[in-house]
């Protein structure tokens, strides 16, 4: 039954499954509430420049990663991505929580 599979989201990484839930909900977005299609928008690029982020700095810093004392830099990098993404979200949802 594996074999049927049209795309097995297990062999992409978190950031990748967040660039596709966020591209869905665009389009949902568009159906429902067109309010929300930043939230979308949004979300598919966090997502895409997140994974590439995160290959480029596995690339860079892991040679085992289980063994590697620099990987660190990889989980920094996507925090400070995950907040980012928060604060741009506020920012447009929520103008007066980031302004005041």
């Amino acid at each position: 039954m594996n074999s049927f599979n049209i795309v097995n989201l297990n062999e992409f990484t978190w950031q990748l499954n967040v660039a596709i839930t966020g591209g869905i909900f665009a389009v949902f977005s568009l159906i429902y509430d067109e309010v929300y299609i930043y939230y979308g928008l949004i979300t598919f690029a966090f997502g895409v420049s997140a994974h590439v982020i995160y290959k480029f700095f596995e690339w860079m810093f892991c040679k085992s990663c289980s063994e590697d004392k620099n990987y660190w830099i990889a989980h920094l990098a996507n925090i400070l991505l995950v907040l980012v993404w928060i604060l741009v979200l506020l920012s447009i949802y929520f103008p007066s929580i980031i302004i005041n």
